[in-house]
């Protein structure tokens, strides 16, 4: 608890629930973080590894989220204490008991919840179900692209949407720029491949078994198709190029660097190693607030993670108001694009870091809204995202 206070502000989180179930040894937490415009959204993340004060952390991410791009809802996130290559019987009864647990939230719309690390959409129908709720995430939040969720591909269509925007203000061009990718998962994968159609040179991936890297650039396409097959183990087949240690690719000289697996990945004890010019979060909370500002100081642009992979939350948004997938690659290039380019002119003129602007924004939304206390139903938030999103 002590190390929890340390995250406690003015914003929140206002709720820290730990759940248990004895029958099937659930052990999980939800947190939500701000209840200031209504409802909260936040993902599950299931992993064995998971601590509070990361998921109160993630919390605080989706709040700076939801608010900088406008949406008017509170961040949230709930985390499961379990390995997410469970499958079968043990993994469906588990996710009863979180949804019979989750059930007083999820009925009153306090809490929305999704897939996030080691959580899938075919998931979520069992939590549903489990709290008498029925899955209502229809429409582009349940379409597949080339075998693969939607939102996968617009979370890492929104990074490199980002990306070309901190490119041309590092005075490079994104076309033929050398890429380092970790995490070749969910949105890893979405990043390759927009990367790749961009005209970069994706020259490193890695994955929990290892990473490769060819200075000449990697086939994503057949990454990809190997991936279908072999998983996490794609980095152990693929022959054409060299295989390195999963934190060295973190520190190749590289144009853009793009974290897309844990938290805190770069930070004080490794910042100084990290070679590329321009660092493009694909997970959240990547780097330490420490590691920002020392970035910073080197030079390097790296960008607010509550921004550019904000892909799969305006997916979602688009998903509320019944959009559809064109309408969903529009909206994710026009908001990331428009917002990253907003930040950094203002972080460059005002000489801070952006990921210290952007949070005081964000924070600024939240007060005023707190301070407001406009309470919007779910009904409202609709309305309110179908002029935002102009659908």
């Amino acid at each position: 608890m002590h190390e929890l206070t340390k995250l406690v502000d003015d914003i929140g989180p206002e709720m820290v629930n730990y759940l248990y179930d004895p029958l099937t040894r659930l052990k999980a937490v939800l947190v939500m973080d701000t209840t200031a415009f209504g409802p909260t959204i936040g993902g599950v993340r299931m992993r064995q590894d998971i601590t509070t004060e990361e998921i109160v952390s993630l919390a605080r991410a989706m709040t700076y989220k939801m608010s900088i791009f406008n949406f008017p809802m509170g961040g949230a996130k709930a985390g499961i204490w379990a390995n997410p290559t469970l499958r079968g019987p043990r993994r469906k009864a588990m996710l009863r008991a979180f949804g019979k647990a989750l059930k007083p939230f999820l009925a009153q719309d306090t809490y929305i919840s999704g897939p996030d690390m080691g959580t899938y959409a075919e998931d979520f129908p069992i939590i549903y179900e489990a709290a008498g709720l029925q899955y209502v995430a229809g429409g582009i939040l349940q379409k597949e692209k080339d075998q693969e969720p939607l939102e996968n591909h617009l979370t890492g269509y929104g990074v490199v949407a980002s990306a070309e925007i901190a490119c041309k203000c590092a005075g490079l061009d994104l076309v033929n720029a050398t890429v380092a990718i970790e995490g070749f998962g969910k949105v890893g994968g979405g990043v390759a491949r927009y990367m790749a159609k961009s005209g970069a040179k994706v020259t490193a991936i890695s994955t929990i078994d290892g990473a490769i890297f060819n200075e000449n650039g990697l086939d994503v396409g057949r990454l990809l198709e190997m991936r279908k097959k072999f998983g996490d183990k794609v980095v152990l087949g693929y022959e054409d190029a060299k295989h390195i240690s999963k934190e060295d690719l973190l520190y190749l000289p590289v144009d853009i660097l793009v974290p897309c697996a844990g938290p805190y990945v770069i930070n004080e004890s490794n910042v100084d190693r990290v070679q590329a010019r321009v660092i493009v979060s694909g997970a959240n909370i990547p780097i330490t607030q420490e590691a920002e500002e020392i970035l910073f100081k080197k030079g390097v642009i790296a960008l607010p993670d509550f921004i550019c992979n904000a892909g799969g939350v305006i997916c979602g948004m688009i998903g509320m108001v019944g959009g559809t997938e064109e309408q969903a690659f529009a909206c994710v290039k026009k908001l990331i694009e428009s917002t990253t380019k907003e930040i950094l002119e203002t972080a460059f003129k005002e000489k801070i870091n952006p990921r210290k602007l952007a949070v005081r924004k964000a924070r600024e939304k939240v007060l005023k809204a707190q301070a407001e206390k406009k309470i919007l139903p779910m009904s409202s938030i609709i309305k309110y995202l179908e002029k935002r999103l102009k659908l």
